[in-house]
């Protein structure tokens, strides 16, 4: 069938909501005839899911063994989301977990292939290709939902903890796994807005079954029949299924199997244009009459037509063996393929036409399919040599990744469309046919080994070394020629060596002073979760043939202290990341044709980032974080002369990049979320985010570079949010959540030039209800 010539397919939704009830009633008599052999399951169940919530958000230890230090003497920033804290937020995929995080930007994405906001930055670096699940790579440009997540990881700076990697550093979803503990638990929410969008519809249930006294099952449902808030006709249809067993439990032999199917149908929005929002993008493009800017935010400038369509599959095989008291080794295996087809439309050129309320647009297509299947063998162990003791973890790993894809000319769609009243419904030229197919393959295997020796109570040292080969392979050709395009022919083996070393000082148990380095190495071609491979005549992008693998370098001087019993998580750092070897292309003078390798620059970011999560008092809990960072570009004025004369419009007036700050990279980010529960089952909670303004522009992993103030400036914005829930009864409570309470107007996201925007969610109201058993 061809993808590119139907209309957007539908969800069966009654079929999949009788079906996911079903599975719900039956999980429930089927604890209920446990319920009727012992008595003491319910009570059971309710413990469980109240244990979590007691422990407020802190989180004592990563779940990597290749992070052999409790956090609090991690030298390193790393910080733990546990979904006590999500759920309650009412998050709903990983964008909106991310924002309880300082340093996250989300970029629009060039050509619209970053239909909403998966692609991110972290401390102003690329950090699409660094998300792992179960410490296992995860690639493709794709919502990421969370219901089957027990916490997500952020590693902050560079250290090759699981490989190749970025400047910024990672982040690792840990999925649901069965426990001893039985519970039914799910949730059911229903969300809406003032403007003309579709209400908010989700459904998720988390049962665990125990079978015996070494074995459990666990089933993880989702059903999402959705709009996008603020924005008329975007639609966000999902449904999911994550079902696993566990045997050993509790045993010295433990294994589990898991897998997890996602489905996603949506119809995409790719934001307003940008002549509508001038005073919310500082002098970028053309000032045009203020009248434009009344064009009402729920705008839609897509067409019935348009559909973004993600499959994703996971099957996860995990075992664990103690070889004594203080010996593990496992064995992971996971076997994932994301399947997405999409195609767009969106604003396209707002700053050439006579008539400011008329627009161009455009319509782009994506098919992409990734796989991967990793190999993780691992053995943590502790002993002493000399009267020092050891937290040891060593293995190897072995990854397999492929990435193909079609790619398409953009489509300029005929007329101009109003700003204010464009026809969604409009006919258009037929869907075109792809250009290009690309083929990427990358075998990676490693070495590593981890440790934290501990020399007296007072002086730890915690690093470790990955010695990683990388080889990578990328053909591309034309379909209707055969002719290569500039990314075929690319092969490339690389021996890297990275890791980190980092020295902590405890003046007390509650407390930790360290300094630590870390480097990590990126390869040319390995960019596989970059959204713009679809874009015809490109390859892959980011990729120049016979550049040196870039190197981050971090250096990080911090403190961590727990406080009020140890239920209270702070920590301060300062660091300095820099990457070196970032490949420049240009022209030099008299030279004609595509830009080539010319020299190489740097991009540094210095900062102070300030965090606190736990509990103040038995019933006041905290989560926060706030960042100051400085960004800049660094290279020769020979460069910026080269890089000016291949793309002159990315200059304008200026002379030069050198000493400019990253794109899309705010000096001040911050966030907080504090909740407070009362004696009569009513739990209160408030939460705020600040992120500040920066530079509209190409990210830092793209080849070209805009110069600082080109096409102006993505302002600040600071949002606020409410939150309420009450206890009915040990197993239901009510929650209500009033997001952007101010109902700020603001621009979350941006293209490289301004000419379109993703604004941020309006006032938006959640009712839901959890129950658990």
């Amino acid at each position: 069938m061809n993808n590119y010539d139907k209309k957007r397919r539908s969800l069966p939704q009654r079929r999949l909501l009788a079906s996911a009830i079903g599975l719900a009633i039956a999980s429930c008599a089927s604890h209920s005839l446990a319920a009727d052999a012992d008595k003491t399951p319910v009570e059971l169940g309710s413990v469980t899911v109240k244990g979590q919530q007691d422990d407020g958000y802190k989180v004592d230890k990563a779940s990597s063994p290749k992070q052999t230090a409790a956090l609090l003497d991690t030298p390193q920033t790393f910080s733990v989301i546990p979904e006590a804290l999500f759920k309650e937020q009412g998050a709903r995929n990983l964008t909106d977990v991310l924002s309880n995080t300082p340093g996250i930007s989300f970029n629009a994405g060039e050509n619209g292939f970053a239909s909403g906001t998966n692609n991110f930055s972290l401390r102003g670096f690329d950090t699409s290709g660094s998300i792992f699940i179960d410490g296992a790579r995860d690639n493709g440009s794709y919502t990421r939902d969370v219901f089957n997540v027990e916490s997500v990881e952020v590693a902050k700076g560079p250290a090759a903890d699981n490989g190749r990697g970025g400047a910024g550093g990672y982040v690792n979803l840990v999925t649901k796994t069965p426990t001893l503990e039985e519970f039914i638990g799910g949730g059911i929410s229903y969300a809406f807005d003032q403007y003309d969008s579709e209400a908010r519809k989700r459904m998720t249930l988390d049962t665990n079954q125990v079978i015996n006294d070494s074995t459990a099952v666990r089933l993880n449902l989702l059903l999402e029949d959705s709009g996008v808030a603020g924005r008329e006709h975007a639609e966000k249809n999902s449904w999911g299924i994550a079902p696993s067993v566990a045997f050993g439990l509790g045993t010295d032999t433990r294994t589990i199997f898991a897998y997890e199917h996602v489905q996603m149908n949506d119809r995409p929005d790719l934001g307003v244009a940008g002549v509508a929002l001038r005073d919310k993008l500082k002098g970028a493009g053309t000032p045009y009459d203020p009248s434009v800017w009344s064009a009402d935010r729920d705008t839609f400038f897509g067409l019935k037509s348009d559909f973004d369509d993600t499959t994703s599959d996971a099957l996860l095989f995990r075992i664990e063996q103690d070889l004594g008291a203080v010996s593990t080794v496992s064995n992971q295996t996971r076997l994932a393929r994301v399947d997405r087809q999409a195609r767009f439309t969106h604003v396209l050129d707002d700053d050439n036409n006579a008539n400011a309320a008329l627009v161009n647009v455009q319509r782009q297509q994506y098919d992409r399919v990734n796989t991967s299947l990793s190999n993780i063998t691992n053995l943590s162990t502790q002993f002493s040599t000399w009267g020092i003791a050891h937290n040891l973890s060593t293995g190897l790993e072995l990854t397999h990744e492929k990435s193909e894809s079609l790619a398409f000319a953009s489509q300029t769609l005929p007329g101009l469309v109003s700003v204010f009243h464009p026809d969604w419904s409009r006919s258009v030229p037929a869907a075109l046919a792809p250009r290009d197919r690309t083929k990427v393959d990358v075998d990676t295997a490693a070495l590593y080994v981890y440790d934290t020796l501990e020399f007296n109570p007072q002086w730890q040292l915690t690093g470790g070394l990955r010695l990683e080969q990388y080889e990578a392979s990328i053909s591309s050709r034309n379909l209707s020629s055969g002719a290569a395009t500039p990314g075929d022919g690319f092969n490339d083996t690389e021996l890297s060596l990275g890791g980190k070393l980092g020295l902590v000082y405890k003046p007390l148990p509650n407390g930790s002073l360290y300094t630590a380095y870390g480097v990590s190495t990126q390869p040319p071609g390995s960019y596989l979760s970059n959204s713009d491979i679809s874009r015809a005549d490109q390859g892959l992008p980011a990729l120049i043939k016979g550049a040196d693998p870039v190197r981050a370098h971090n250096y990080e001087i911090g403190t961590k202290w727990d406080f009020f019993d140890k239920r209270l998580s702070t920590a301060a750092a300062l660091f300095y990341t820099v990457k070196k070897n970032v490949a420049i292309t240009g022209l030099d003078v008299g030279q004609t044709g595509s830009a080539t390798l010319k020299g190489y620059g740097e991009q540094a970011v210095k900062g102070l980032e300030l965090s606190a999560s736990g509990k103040l008092t038995d019933n006041w809990s905290v989560f926060g974080g706030i960042v100051f960072m400085d960004s800049e570009r660094k290279h020769s004025a020979y460069l910026d002369d080269v890089r000016r004369r291949a793309n002159a419009g990315d200059y304008g007036t200026e002379l030069r990049t050198n000493g400019d700050e990253l794109a899309f990279t705010p000096k001040v980010s911050g966030n907080l979320w504090t909740t407070y529960r009362l004696p009569v089952g009513l739990t209160f909670g408030l939460g705020a985010q600040h992120v500040g303004s920066s530079y509209l522009g190409r990210p830092d992993d793209a080849e070209r570079m805009v110069a600082n103030g080109r096409f102006g400036r993505v302002p600040s914005y600071t949002t606020f949010a409410a939150m309420a829930s009450y206890e009915v009864n040990a197993n239901v409570d009510v929650r209500l959540n009033i997001d952007n309470l101010t109902d700020e107007e603001y621009v979350a996201s941006a293209n490289w030039q301004g000419r379109r925007a993703l604004l941020g969610d309006p006032r938006t109201l959640t009712l839901s209800t959890d129950f658990r058993f």
